[in-house]
């Protein structure tokens, strides 16, 4: 009966909504080196925080060995299990780590490039990334995998390898998670959340909710599995930044409530947030430092009601996503130096407009089509998940639909000599392009051969 019962309790819209809010936080502030800062977050009505995994404090270290078994065998693979797939050689284990310097990108003039992230599985091309021109860019699409829903049946997965091998820029794109908080009958509870488990009602993977800082902790550990690792700073975003979240936290409250109008449920608070840290590690006797900027969002709901013979049926949970995860591993040396690099990319990978829209019209078959078929898993459906959201999708890739680093970076648009959009922070005087795609930043006036000085939008 619980079972049953719940698929009327906890809407199905309550998933895609989410959905609607990644990639949106922030206003106008530059990003600062990492410090003792805070997240920048915001609630809204009843949001009990408490529910959240602790997030570690400056100084402290996570335990190599504390994933639950749920985490072990469900996380993303790890770094190194990614990078087997580049090739020879090109793996972030043993020999392949070497002593680094600083001043290994001091060079005057930084050369970047766009590369296309195109599905394997669907032949269509769903984000692109942008790096320095002689990285080895690599991507995919996770379709339909344990942490995947109805709602985002697949996940694109971006890194960028240094030539070196020894700097990696990673993105995610995002997730959608629920987290069962109470489920009870006649006054008994029933714990029906398990992390790892798969609402088949919902059509939705369970994961206990994370502030965005604990979120950041939880994919330090992911990429880098089996790694200690020391919370050595974290950004402190700005009196803006915050603004902007409790803006967002009131909105979203407001979306919500009024989604769940007629539908029995109660929606008691929401959260959003958004965090940056700064992580210490030692690999193979070399220091290096992962950054992990990550943001997370959700809405607390309730239900109660009186059946016959059972008393007050009451159910409380959190639907919750990770909009964006952005990386940087790179050597201790190198850290400041690579974190210009790091915001480039920040500021211009992305998923494709249709590849999220494709989502949205794709979600009502998706969720039609497993439930008639009584899908338990979303592996079942993957061939149909993958079908529908490609055909969903047309033809081409545009890049138009406002990002989150649009307001947390300081930065200038320019237009390429394709017509492509480029994001370059105000940092820099001067941004030349040539006709293979590479744009050229520098703060002297010395103009690279063969290209054409860009201004500002």
């Amino acid at each position: 009966m619980g079972k049953r019962l719940r698929k009327s309790i906890i809407g199905r819209e309550i998933v895609w909504a989410m959905l609607t809010f990644g990639c949106v936080f922030g206003v106008g502030q530059q990003t600062a080196k990492a410090e003792e800062g805070k997240e920048t977050a915001a609630q809204y009505g009843t949001f009990e925080i408490g529910n959240s995994r602790k997030a570690i404090g400056i100084g402290e270290k996570t335990d190599a060995a504390a994933k639950t078994d749920a985490d072990a065998e469900t996380e993303t693979p790890s770094l190194s299990e990614r990078f087997s797939g580049l090739g020879e050689g090109n793996t972030l284990g043993g020999s392949v780590l070497t002593q680094s310097t600083a001043g290994t990108y001091t060079q005057k003039i930084q050369a970047y490039r766009y590369w296309d992230i195109q599905d394997s599985s669907t032949g269509k091309v769903v984000a692109h990334c942008m790096a320095p021109s002689d990285y080895t860019v690599s991507g995919e699409v996770i379709w339909c995998g344990r942490w995947q829903s109805a709602g985002a049946p697949g996940q694109v997965y971006a890194t960028a390898l240094s030539p070196d091998q020894n700097t990696v820029l990673g993105y995610y794109s995002p997730v959608v998670y629920e987290h069962i908080l109470d489920y009870s009958m006649g006054g008994v509870s029933y714990n029906q959340h398990q992390d790892g488990a798969f609402d088949s009602q919902t059509l939705t993977p369970m994961l206990q909710f994370m502030t965005a800082e604990t979120y950041c902790d939880y994919m330090a550990q992911t990429i880098l599995s089996g790694q200690q690792l020391e919370l050595v700073g974290q950004t402190e975003m700005g009196a803006d930044m915050q603004k902007r979240m409790d803006e967002k936290a009131n909105e979203m409250y407001q979306q919500m409530t009024s989604l769940m109008q007629g539908t029995g449920c109660s929606v008691d608070g929401v959260y959003v947030g958004i965090a940056e840290r700064s992580y210490a590690v030692s690999l193979d006797g070399y220091p290096f430092r992962l950054n992990v900027l990550a943001a997370t969002d959700g809405s607390q709901c309730s239900f109660s009601t009186e059946i016959l013979y059972g008393g007050t049926v009451h159910t409380s949970y959190i639907s919750w996503e990770a909009p964006l995860v952005y990386f940087m591993l790179t050597p201790e040396a190198e850290y400041e130096a690579n974190r210009d690099i790091y915001e480039q990319f920040l500021m211009n990978t992305c998923f494709s407009d249709q590849f999220a829209d494709a989502f949205t019209r794709a979600k009502d078959q998706i969720m039609q089509q497993m439930l008639s078929n009584g899908s338990t898993s979303m592996e079942a459906a993957r061939d149909y998940c993958e079908s529908s959201v490609s055909a969903s999708m047309g033809t081409g890739a545009t890049y138009d639909a406002e990002q989150f680093s649009d307001y947390i970076l300081s930065q200038n648009d320019y237009t390429l000599p394709d017509g492509e959009h480029v994001k370059i922070p105000v940092s820099y005087d001067y941004v030349y392009a040539d006709d293979m795609g590479n744009v050229y930043v520098s703060n002297t006036a010395d103009q690279p051969a063969g290209t054409t000085q860009l201004n500002p939008n």
